[in-house]
C-alpha cells in the first residue's frame, strides 16, 4: 500500500513539472531556430565578437549586450517590441536607421523577432563572448590622424637657389624643372605666340582673341610684350566673368530649388554679379572667404565702389544655393540634409575637406570628429536666411537720416503748442450743433414733388456702373433670403445679387446742379461702414447714409442748405462682402420740403465754417474736421451717447485679453527705443527711433513708445525683423500688432519654403497680415512641430505696408477679438461719462506733452492721441512749421529708390546644438556650440571668428586649396589632383614644394588672385608647347611621366562649355558683352519638359555670355551639359572632361549653333571680300591660326562642292564652312 502511494506521488511530481520543461524547450527551440541564425547571418559581421569591427558600439551576440545597447541606447525592451530600437531598425521605420542595411528582412522574420521580444526575449544562459584585443572598437585618434597626413602640416617655405634665374627663370619653373631634371626629362619648347595668346586669352577671359589683338601682339617686338597682354587681360571686365564661373562650380550656383516644382531662389543673380566684381577688383581672397562665411557680421562691410551698397553680405548667399523640397515629410531630417550639403560645400570649397562625411560618425579617414561636424552645424542652426535689401547709393539710409532729423524737428515745434487757447470742448460744442440732425416739421406740400433725379424703373438712366455689385440694371425682385419691400414703382438700384453679398462695386449718378434745399430718397440694406449712399459736391464727400440692416425701404432726407447752385454727384457704394454687405436706393428727388422724419445735415459749406470759426475764435480747418468727424458713422459723439454699454463690452474683451496674457508665456515685448535681446533687424524700417519725434506714416503723429514701428519715417521704408531661435513648446504663437500687407511666418527647422506648402506648414505663414488700422492678435500655429527649433520673421516691403508690433506670446489657445485700442483709454476709465467727455479731451491734451517727454505716456494714451490727430481734431495743422515739415518729408520720401534685394545669411544668435546620433536629428547626443575644427584649433566664437581663424597664419589648408584651384584652371590638373579632397582619400601633391611656395606667395602678396595668376601665365611652364621636346627620350617619358603629371609639356585642353558657346556668339557678332543684371531665361526645347517650368527664353540667350544664362535645376541646358558644365548639386572643383557623341551631335544639330553659323555666313557674304581672303579670315577667327596649305586646299574643295549644292557661292555656303570649322579640333582644343 505504501509502495503504491509513493509511486503515485512520484508520477504527480513528474507530470506537474512537464509544462515548464516543455515551455523552456519550446523557447530554446524557437530562439535557436528562428532568432540566433538570423542574428548570426545578418548581424554578427558588424555587431559581434566574431566581426572585424564593432559598428555603432552595438553587439548582438549576448542578451546583456543587447539590453545595454550601443551609441543610440538600449536596442531592446523585453516584452515591448514597439519600444525596441531593434524592431524599429529591422522594420525600416526610420529612414536613417535601416538594418540590415543591404536588404530588408522578410515579414516572417520580422514577425518572429516581434514574438521573441513579446515573449520576454529568451536567451540561453551562456557567457558573454570575449572580444579579442585586435577586434575591439577602434578609438578615434584625431591627433594621430592630423600628425600623419600631409595636408594638416604647416605651409613650408621651400629653399630656393640664390641665383634662381640660372635655374629655370622663376620659382614656378624651378620646381617644375627640378622634378623633370631628376627624371632626366627635357621640358617642351616654348610654344608659338599665336598659341600662347589664344591660350591665355581663353584662360583669363573665356573669350577668343580678336584678329586685331592677335596682330597687335604679333607685331609687338618689345621685351615686355607678354606682360602687356597679361595686364590687358587681367584688367578686362571679362576676366571676372570667367573666374566667377569657376567659383560658381564650387558653390553649386543655381537659380531654382529643383525637385517637384523647381521653385525659384530669390535674386540669385546678385551673388553672381558680386563674384564678377570681386574677381575684377582682385578682392583679397581672405576677404572673399570672410564675406562668404560671415559677411553679415562684418562691422564695417566692404561697399560697392559706385553704388555704395553692402557688398560683403552678398557673399553669404552661397550657403543657400542648395536644393529644397516644397513638402518635406520630416522637416528635422530635411534640415539635417540641407546642413550636410551646406557643410559639405563649405568644407570642400575653402578647406578641401569632406566634412559632410562626419555627419553620422567620426570621419573614417580625416582628422574630423562627429563633434566637429555638429559644432560647425551649430553656426548654421543659429543663423537666419533673409532677403537683404541692398541700399543702392546709400540713398535709403541717407533719406532715412534726413527724415529722422525732420521728425525730431517737428516734435520740438509741437512742444510749444498751447492747448488752452483752443479747447477741444469748444470744437465739440460748435461742430455738434452744426451737424445736429433736425426733426421734420410736417407741411401740406408733397415732399416727392420736385426734380426727379432717378427712379430706376427701367434702367440706370445714365448712371455709371463700376464693378459687378449693381449688375446691369435695376432690380425688380428680391435676390436675398429676406424680401425687399416699400420701394417705389417697379424696381430699385441694389447691390445684393443672386448668390449673396460677394460682389463689390459702385453706381455713380451723372453730375447735376443742386436746385432745391432737400434731397429725398429711399434707402435699405446694410448699416456697415463700407456700404452707403454718398453725396459729393465739388470733389468733397459731404454726407453718407446707410441702411439699417433691414430690407424695408425708408425715407431719407438731406439738408443741402448752403450748396444751392453747386455741382454734385450721388454715389452708391458697396465695398463690403459678407453679411449686410449691400445697399439699396430708389427715387432720388430734389424738393423744397423733406420726406424723412429726421433730416440729416451735410458737412457745412466753407462760408458757414468760416462764419462759425470767426465767431468762436476757432481754426476753420480744424472745425471742418470736427464736422466731418461727426458726420461719420462712428464718432466721439455717438460713442458718448452709448458709453455705458460700450464700457461693458470693453471690460469683457479686456478681461478676456487679461486672462489670455495670464495663461500664456511672454516671448518678447517691444518698445520704440530698442530691439529685444536676441532679435535682429535688417534695413531701415525696424530701426528703433525713440519717441520724441513725429511720425510720417500718414495716420499716427506720435510714435507709440510702447511698440516698434516700421513706418515712423513713412511707408516706403523696408526691412525685416527676426527673433532668436526658440524651441516650439506651445500650440500657438500670438503676435499683437497693427499690420498692413506684412509677411510674417514661423521658420521651422530653418525651412524657408513653408509659404509653398500649406498642407504641411499651414498656419505658420501669413503672406499678407492686415489688421484694419487697429491692434490685433495674429495667430501662427506651429503645433504640429512641437520640439522643433524655429524663429519668427516679419518682412516690410515698403509702399503700402507697415508693422507696429507690441508683443509676442506663446500659448496653447488663441484669443478672440480684442478691445478697440482707439477708445480703450475712454472705456477703461470709470470716471468718464457722456456729459464730461468733451472736458476730458481738454485735460488729456493739456497733459500729453509733459507725459510723453517724461516717458510716462501709456499705449492707450498714444492710441487715443493719434486717433484725435488722424481725425484732424487737434489744431496742430495750424502750425505752418509742421505743414512745411510734412511737405519737406514728402519731397524727401518721394526720392526713395526702388527696392532691390539679395539672398543672404542673417545674424542669429549663439546656438546650443547637439550631435545627431548616427546622423539622425531624432536621436540627440552631446551638446555642442559653434566652433572651428579641432584639428584647426577648435576655437569657439561667432561665424566671423571662424572666418578669421580659417585665414590665420597657422591654417595650412585655405591658402593651399585656393592656390591649387588656380593652378588647376591653367593646366587641367591640380598639383593636388583632387582639389575638393586634400584628405587621405584624395591624392597627394605631385609637387609639394611648389604647392607650398604658391600658397605662401599667395598669402604674402595679400591673397591676390591676380598676382598668382600673373606669375603662372608668365612662367615658362605655361608657355610650353603641347608637343614633346624633340630632344627628349620618349621612352623615358613613357616610363617616368606617361600622364604628363610633371608637366614635361603643356596639356592639351578642350574648351569648356561656356567658352564654346561664347566664342560662337563672338564669331557671329551676336555677342552682347554688357555686364551684370538678371539672368536670361533658358531656351527650352520641346524635350525639356517637367514640373515647375519657368519662362522660356530666346534661342541665343539674347546674345549674353553664358554666365548670364539662367540655371534652372529641372531645366538645365542640354548643350552646356553635353560639354560637361556641372549640374549644380555639389562642389565641383574639377570638371569632367568627356569625349562623347553627344558633343558632336550638339555642334552639328543644335539650332543655336546652326543659327549662329548662318550669321557668320551672312557676315562673310556681305563683306564681299575675295574668296581666299574670306577663307583666311574665317579660319583664323575661329581657330586662331591661318590655314595651312593643306587646309586651304581642303576648304576650297569643300566650297566648290557646296557651291554646286546651293547654286552659287552664297551665304549658305559660307555658313556651311563656318559650321565645319566650329566642329574642328582647331577650334575646340587649346593646343
Amino acid at each position: 500500500m505504501h509502495r503504491i502511494k509513493f509511486l503515485m506521488r512520484l508520477l504527480f511530481l513528474l507530470f506537474s513539472t512537464l509544462p515548464n520543461f516543455y515551455l523552456i524547450a519550446d523557447e530554446s527551440h524557437f530562439f535557436e531556430s528562428k532568432i540566433r541564425p538570423v542574428l548570426s547571418e545578418k548581424c554578427y559581421e558588424c555587431h559581434s565578437a566574431k566581426g572585424s569591427k564593432i559598428k555603432g558600439g552595438l553587439r548582438l551576440d549576448h542578451i546583456d549586450l543587447i539590453l545595454k545597447g550601443g551609441d543610440t541606447g538600449p536596442a531592446l525592451v523585453s516584452g515591448d517590441p514597439s519600444a525596441s530600437l531593434l524592431m524599429e531598425a529591422i522594420r525600416y521605420e526610420n529612414p536613417d536607421f535601416h538594418m540590415p542595411p543591404k536588404e530588408k528582412l522578410s515579414k516572417e522574420i520580422v514577425s518572429d523577432f516581434e514574438k521573441w521580444i513579446n515573449d520576454g526575449s529568451f536567451w540561453p544562459k551562456e557567457p558573454i563572448p570575449t572580444l579579442s584585443s585586435s577586434k575591439k572598437r577602434t578609438s578615434f585618434n584625431l591627433e594621430k590622424r592630423k600628425n600623419s597626413h600631409w595636408c594638416w602640416q604647416p605651409v613650408q617655405i621651400p629653399n630656393l637657389p640664390e641665383n634662381i634665374s640660372n635655374q629655370g627663370g622663376d620659382p614656378i619653373d624651378y620646381f617644375i624643372r627640378k622634378e623633370l631634371d631628376e627624371m632626366g626629362i627635357i621640358p617642351a619648347l616654348e610654344t608659338d605666340q599665336r598659341t600662347w595668346l589664344r591660350r591665355v586669352t581663353y584662360d583669363l577671359t573665356g573669350l577668343p582673341p580678336s584678329l586685331e589683338e592677335m596682330n597687335s601682339f604679333l607685331s609687338d617686338s618689345s621685351t615686355d610684350n607678354y606682360e602687356n597682354v597679361v595686364e590687358r587681360l587681367l584688367s578686362s571686365s571679362h576676366y571676372g566673368e570667367k573666374w566667377a564661373r569657376h567659383w560658381m562650380d564650387l558653390v553649386r550656383y543655381a537659380e531654382t530649388c529643383g525637385h517637384e516644382f523647381d521653385y525659384p531662389l530669390e535674386h540669385p543673380h546678385e551673388y553672381r554679379d558680386y563674384l564678377i566684381r570681386a574677381f575684377n577688383l582682385d578682392i583679397p581672397y581672405d576677404q572673399i572667404l570672410r564675406e562668404h562665411v560671415a559677411g553679415d557680421l562684418i562691422k564695417e562691410p566692404r561697399k560697392h565702389l559706385s553704388e555704395k551698397f553692402n557688398e560683403s553680405i552678398i557673399g553669404t548667399g552661397f550657403w543657400y544655393f542648395h536644393e529644397a523640397v516644397h513638402a518635406p515629410t520630416d522637416s528635422k531630417v530635411d534640415n539635417a540634409d540641407r546642413m550636410e550639403n551646406q557643410l559639405d560645400v563649405f568644407g570642400k570649397t575653402f578647406l578641401g575637406l569632406t566634412i559632410g562625411c562626419a555627419r553620422c560618425h567620426d570621419h573614417k579617414f580625416d582628422a574630423i570628429s562627429e563633434k566637429d561636424y555638429y559644432s560647425l552645424a551649430a553656426f548654421m542652426q543659429g543663423s537666419n536666411r533673409q532677403e537683404y535689401p541692398l541700399d543702392v547709393g546709400g540713398k535709403r539710409e541717407e533719406l532715412a537720416d534726413q527724415l529722422f532729423s525732420l521728425a525730431k524737428e517737428g516734435y520740438v515745434s509741437l512742444e510749444g503748442f498751447n492747448s488752452s487757447s483752443e479747447k477741444l470742448s469748444d470744437y465739440w460744442k460748435v461742430s455738434s450743433k452744426l451737424m445736429e440732425s433736425k426733426k421734420n416739421v410736417p407741411t401740406e406740400e408733397n415732399a416727392w414733388d420736385g426734380d426727379m433725379l432717378a427712379d430706376f424703373e427701367n434702367d440706370f438712366e445714365g448712371w455709371q456702373v463700376i464693378g459687378k455689385a449693381f449688375g446691369k440694371g435695376p432690380q425688380t425682385k428680391t435676390s436675398g433670403s429676406n424680401p425687399v419691400t416699400k420701394y417705389n414703382g417697379k424696381g430699385w438700384a441694389g447691390s445684393l445679387q443672386t448668390g449673396g453679398d460677394k460682389l463689390t462695386g459702385s453706381l455713380l449718378s451723372p453730375e447735376f446742379i443742386i436746385t432745391k434745399r432737400f434731397m429725398n430718397f429711399l434707402i435699405a440694406g446694410g448699416a456697415i461702414e463700407k456700404v452707403g449712399v454718398e453725396l459729393w459736391i465739388e470733389e468733397d464727400r459731404k454726407i453718407i447714409s446707410r441702411g439699417s440692416n433691414n430690407e424695408n425701404f425708408n425715407s431719407k432726407s438731406w439738408d443741402m442748405d448752403g450748396y444751392i447752385g453747386k455741382k454734385a454727384q450721388i454715389r452708391l457704394i458697396d465695398n463690403a462682402s459678407g453679411g449686410w454687405g449691400h445697399i439699396h436706393a430708389d427715387r432720388f428727388v430734389q424738393s423744397n420740403v423733406p420726406a424723412a422724419i429726421v433730416i440729416d445735415r451735410l458737412i457745412p459749406s466753407d462760408e458757414l465754417i468760416s462764419l462759425n470759426s470767426a465767431e468762436n475764435k476757432l481754426s476753420p480747418k480744424t472745425l471742418l474736421s470736427w464736422c466731418q468727424h461727426f458726420g461719420k458713422q462712428n464718432n466721439l459723439g455717438t460713442l458718448s451717447k452709448r458709453i455705458e454699454g460700450a464700457k461693458k463690452s470693453h471690460i469683457g474683451l479686456a478681461k478676456a485679453e487679461e486672462n489670455f496674457i495670464q495663461n500664456s508665456e511672454s516671448f518678447a515685448n517691444f518698445t520704440s527705443s530698442e530691439i529685444p535681446k536676441g532679435w535682429n533687424i535688417t534695413g531701415e524700417a525696424f530701426k528703433p527711433r525713440g519717441y520724441q519725434l513725429i511720425s510720417f506714416d500718414g495716420s499716427n503723429l506720435f510714435p507709440n513708445r510702447n511698440v516698434l514701428s516700421s513706418n515712423v519715417l513713412g511707408n516706403r521704408r523696408i526691412g525685416n525683423l527676426r527673433s532668436p531661435h526658440f524651441k516650439i513648446e506651445h500650440d500657438q504663437i500670438l503676435v499683437k500688432a497693427k499690420a498692413k500687407n506684412i509677411f510674417m511666418r514661423v521658420v521651422i527647422d530653418n525651412y524657408h519654403m513653408g509659404k509653398h506648402s500649406g498642407l504641411l506648414f499651414g498656419g505658420t505663414v501669413i503672406k499678407e497680415a492686415n489688421s484694419e488700422s487697429d491692434f490685433k492678435w495674429f495667430s501662427l500655429s506651429p503645433k504640429k512641430y512641437k520640439g522643433h527649433w524655429a524663429y519668427l520673421e516679419f518682412v516690410d516691403r515698403g509702399i503700402d505696408a507697415y508693422l507696429e508690433i507690441d508683443q509676442v506670446r506663446f500659448a496653447n489657445s488663441g484669443i478672440g477679438r480684442r478691445p478697440d485700442s482707439r477708445f480703450s483709454l475712454l472705456l477703461g476709465d470709470d470716471k468718464i461719462e457722456e456729459k464730461n467727455l468733451p472736458e476730458f479731451l481738454d485735460i488729456f491734451l493739456g497733459k500729453s506733452f509733459d507725459k510723453i517727454n517724461a516717458g510716462k505716456f501709456t499705449g492707450e494714451e498714444y492710441e487715443f492721441l493719434n486717433y484725435l490727430h488722424s481725425e484732424g481734431l487737434i489744431p496742430f495743422g495750424n502750425h505752418q512749421s509742421i505743414s512745411e515739415i510734412f511737405r519737406q518729408a514728402e519731397a524727401i520720401d518721394s526720392k526713395t529708390p526702388r527696392e532691390r534685394y539679395t539672398l543672404t545669411m542673417g545674424k542669429g544668435g549663439p546656438f546650443t546644438g547637439n550631435v545627431y546620433v548616427r546622423g539622425s536629428p531624432h536621436k540627440l547626443g552631446d551638446p555642442v556650440h559653434g566652433r572651428n575644427l579641432t584639428a584647426l584649433g577648435g576655437q569657439a566664437g561667432s561665424r566671423l571668428d571662424l572666418a578669421e581663424q580659417l585665414t590665420s597664419q597657422d591654417n595650412p589648408l585655405v591658402s593651399r586649396v585656393m592656390a591649387n584651384r588656380i593652378w588647376l584652371q591653367f593646366f587641367g590638373r591640380g598639383i593636388v589632383p583632387t582639389p575638393d579632397d586634400f584628405g587621405p582619400m584624395g591624392q597627394e601633391p605631385s609637387h609639394p614644394e611648389l604647392l607650398d611656395w604658391l600658397a605662401n606667395d599667395f598669402r604674402e602678396n595679400n591673397w591676390s588672385i591676380k598676382n598668382l595668376v600673373r606669375k603662372i601665365v608668365l612662367s615658362k611652364t605655361y608657355r610650353q608647347s603641347s608637343s614633346v621636346n624633340p630632344s627628349c627620350d620618349k621612352e623615358k617619358i613613357s616610363l617616368s611621366d606617361p600622364q604628363n603629371i610633371f608637366l614635361h609639356k603643356m596639356p592639351v585642353r578642350r574648351l569648356q562649355a561656356e567658352a564654346i558657346r561664347d566664342s560662337i556668339l563672338s564669331f557671329s557678332g551676336r555677342i552682347d558683352k554688357k555686364l551684370f543684371g538678371p539672368s536670361v531665361p533658358i531656351y527650352k526645347t520641346a524635350f525639356m519638359t517637367g514640373r515647375g517650368g519657368k519662362k522660356n527664353g530666346p534661342l541665343d540667350g539674347a546674345g549674353r555670355r553664358s554666365i548670364y544664362g539662367s540655371v534652372y535645376r529641372n531645366f538645365l541646358s542640354p548643350f552646356m551639359l553635353a560639354f560637361d558644365q556641372p549640374a549644380p548639386f555639389g562642389t565641383k572643383g574639377k570638371r569632367s572632361v568627356s569625349n562623347v557623341p553627344a558633343q558632336s551631335l550638339a555642334l552639328m544639330n543644335d539650332p543655336f549653333v546652326i543659327g549662329q553659323c548662318k550669321m557668320m555666313g551672312k557676315n562673310i557674304f556681305q563683306a564681299k571680300k575675295p574668296k581666299s581672303e574670306s577663307v583666311d579670315y574665317l579660319f583664323e577667327m575661329i581657330t586662331g591660326k591661318p590655314p595651312s596649305q593643306k587646309a586651304q586646299e581642303k576648304i576650297h574643295a569643300f566650297l566648290e562642292t557646296q557651291t554646286k549644292e546651293h547654286g552659287s557661292l552664297s551665304e549658305e555656303v559660307w555658313a556651311d564652312l563656318a559650321h565645319v570649322l566650329i566642329n574642328s579640333k582647331g577650334f575646340l582644343f587649346i593646343n
